[in-house]
């Protein structure tokens, strides 16, 4: 039996664009841009079953809400096995440690410097291919 990857995602900017990321502040949120290149990782990912994806992202209730909205809107809530906010960025690691994620992918390295090194951090940036 092949072993579980769980591979967890950031929103804003990573999967929702980091140019575009303070629209899910504003009236317009359901205009932010999806990224392409994660959006087809993501899609590629989802097809093996030995994958589980997940988000972790900061985001207060509002927002969280509204971020939800615009991955269901997209149908991409639907490749994702759990999304979870918190509201500390430092959060994030504990999160992850606690669904044994394998790999976190994330745009800010403050948050990546939380991690253990037990799971892989990728510091993601528009327009750089990464491989999982």
């Amino acid at each position: 039996m092949s072993k579980l990857n769980v591979i967890a995602f950031d929103l804003g900017g990573v999967l929702f664009e980091a140019n575009n990321d303070t629209n899910i502040f504003s009236d317009n949120y359901l205009e932010t841009p999806i990224d392409p290149y994660i959006l087809s990782l993501i899609h590629h990912l989802s097809h093996d079953k030995n994958n589980k994806l997940i988000i972790i992202s900061k985001a207060f209730p509002k927002n969280a809400r509204k971020s939800r909205e615009l991955l269901k809107i997209h149908g991409i809530d639907e490749y994702f096995n759990s999304i979870i906010f918190c509201e500390r960025r430092e959060d994030k690691a504990k999160i992850a440690e606690a669904m044994h994620v394998n790999v976190m992918i994330d745009d800010t390295e403050e948050v990546l410097s939380h991690f253990p090194s037990s799971i892989r951090t990728i510091l993601y940036k528009k327009g750089e291919e990464f491989e999982i």
